[in-house]
């Protein structure tokens, strides 16, 4: 358990390649995702990417990833907004390189997942 949720965070974190398990459409879409973090992603779209319908792109991807394509495009958008912040851009230029609409936006649903500001990650 200890070595997946490893695995889990660094694929959250974008340190890891994604684990290929058998379904390189998934990989494909982790891709577009990434390369298209900084404006609005939608389930739809990316299937279309993935040449998949959405109902079964919806299913390939929490069986190959663990987790909803909702929930991995908000936790990639927060990793993002951290990387910005941490290389020394203000929190509203992370938030909006990252696809947020601001920095309420961000501190919003930062607050929700982790419980604290993220001011208080990366003070300034």
């Amino acid at each position: 358990m200890i070595a997946a949720a490893r695995a889990a965070t660094l694929l959250l974190a974008g340190l890891a390649a994604p684990v290929a398990q058998g379904d390189g459409r998934i990989d494909k879409a982790i891709a577009h995702i990434r390369s298209h973090i900084d404006s609005p992603i939608t389930l739809g779209e990316v299937a279309a990417a993935a040449a998949l319908s959405p109902g079964r792109f919806r299913h390939l991807f929490v069986a190959h990833t663990g987790t909803s394509f909702r929930v991995y495009v908000i936790w990639t958008r927060l990793n993002e907004a951290i990387q910005f912040a941490m290389a020394g851009r203000s929190w509203t230029e992370a938030a909006h390189a990252a696809g947020f609409a601001d920095s309420a936006h961000l501190t919003r649903t930062f607050r929700r997942m982790f419980g604290i500001s993220p001011a208080a990650l990366v003070p300034r």
